[in-house]
């Protein structure tokens, strides 16, 4: 792939960091959410979930009622929960949540966007030798603390870590994502190429990918470079998939994945691998958390949590001059 960038474009990009190719950041899974900026979004106004018995953190988050639809995520074996990567209301909301969650199921396994499948041994002997500590634990598993913006998602992990959840990586390794723009399919790992091929994909879900990747970088992400980009994502939206699956042969309840809304939304993501595998549509429950002016379709999830934007300069607004 020879796409070749001016100075000015590489410099934008790198500064406002939306253009995931670049460096290929994790977070590229919910920056659309961002980027696309306000409008209608579907109705969510039902009942909140009931408070917690033992809340995460003393501050509640000003996560607004949500519309919830079958399945329910206190039954589901599958929880997905969304996140735009940058909101605190929503990492707060979702350790309010998860708290429930492992409460009411303990043999779970958590599985996060944020951290690469490859250190979960490393994650797993730290934990064993009784360190419980929430930086040993990050420390093993190579969290990015700058990547992702710590410590916003520091109320997820730390519910996680004080309880007897196993944490597991769901992402791939930034140089691999790197290969697989590069090189395609010949880059795929073995076992993740095996489920996408046993994953219906159509035509119209790859033009809904290839448009939810050039919304998030912007509309300026160069048109040769989409193809990569898409099959990148598949192959990111297949390892948490993956993951996913593997907890659960080995004996996990319920898995519960913590990942961008892009990553969790049911036409293009996450759950067509898992469907793929032969679980049920009503194994699994995927609650995004949007923002209040969302223009995201709420028919994409199962359930839709709303709280409003933080300040954030436009990522866009170079583009515009």
């Amino acid at each position: 792939m020879n796409t070749v960038l001016s100075p000015r474009l590489k410099r934008v990009w790198a500064r406002f960091g939306v253009v995931c190719w670049l460096a290929l950041v994790a977070a590229c899974g919910s920056n659309v959410e961002a980027v696309r900026g306000t409008g209608p979004g579907g109705p969510d106004s039902s009942r909140p979930m009931p408070p917690l018995s033992q809340p995460a953190s003393s501050q509640p988050s000003p996560i607004q009622p949500s519309v919830g639809r079958a399945p329910s995520a206190l039954t589901a074996p599958y929880v997905l929960l969304g996140e735009v990567h940058d909101n605190p209301a929503h990492h707060q909301a979702r350790a309010e949540l998860l708290q429930r969650l492992l409460t009411q199921e303990p043999h779970t396994v958590v599985v996060v966007e944020q951290i690469s499948r490859d250190h979960d041994a490393a994650m797993a002997k730290a934990r064993e030798q009784g360190a419980d500590a929430l930086d040993v634990v990050l420390a093993a598993g190579q969290f990015d603390r700058k990547g992702w913006g710590w410590p916003l998602h520091q109320p997820i992990f730390e519910v996680v870590v004080r309880s007897p959840a196993e944490l597991r990586g769901g992402n791939l390794e930034r140089d691999q994502v790197r290969r697989i723009v590069r090189e395609g399919d010949a880059a795929w790992p073995q076992d993740l190429l095996a489920l996408r091929s046993r994953a219906a994909w159509s035509e119209a879900q790859q033009q809904t990918l290839a448009q939810d990747i050039q919304e998030g970088h912007c509309g300026a992400m160069p048109p040769s470079m989409l193809p990569g980009m898409v099959n990148a994502q598949r192959a990111r939206d297949a390892a948490m998939a993956q993951a996913m699956l593997n907890a659960r042969a080995q004996g996990a309840k319920r898995v519960v994945l913590i990942a961008g809304n892009g990553h969790v939304r049911r036409d293009v993501a996450v759950p067509v691998y898992l469907q793929a595998a032969g679980v049920a549509p009503s194994e699994i429950a995927v609650v995004a958390y949007l923002e209040t002016d969302s223009a995201t379709p709420a028919a994409l999830y199962d359930q839709i949590e709303r709280a409003p934007a933080p300040p954030r300069e436009d990522p866009c607004a170079a583009f515009k001059r």
